[in-house]
């Protein structure tokens, strides 16, 4: 638990899913992808996962309208991001989901496509883990 929220890391290969796969089993225990709308959420985050050279996703996205960012909730980036470098390019098109890296950049974050397998974090209201 972190700031009265419960996170979990699903970081297990058997685990590895789609953003909307990955929300899914997020929303199963009443929860959605993890929002680290601060630098200390990040980096507690970036302290669970497990798998060096590995993305998670996170539940940051622009799939409604490319270039504006919003929560699972809804809500804008805001003030707080950790963007790696040139990020987000939307690279190789259609980038509009978000996770953060394990690579030697660590808890940057980078657009991805959605469609991606990537490990991922929920975050919950306790007591629903």
């Amino acid at each position: 638990m972190w700031r009265e929220t419960c996170y979990k890391a699903f970081n297990e290969y058997k685990f590895v899913g789609t953003f909307s796969a990955a929300a899914e089993i997020c929303r199963k225990d009443d929860g959605t992808l993890a929002m680290p709308r601060d630098a200390e959420t990040n980096n507690f985050l970036v302290s669970l996962e497990r798998n060096k050279g590995s993305f998670y996703w996170i539940g940051l996205h622009d799939r409604r309208t490319e270039g504006k960012f919003e929560w699972m909730d809804g809500s804008v980036l805001g003030k707080y991001s950790s963007w790696s470098g040139r990020e987000p390019d939307s690279k190789y098109g259609n980038e509009d989901c978000v996770a953060f890296s394990s690579y030697s950049n660590w808890g940057h974050w980078y657009d991805l496509k959605c469609n991606n397998r990537e490990y991922f974090f929920c975050q919950v209201p306790p007591g629903r883990l």
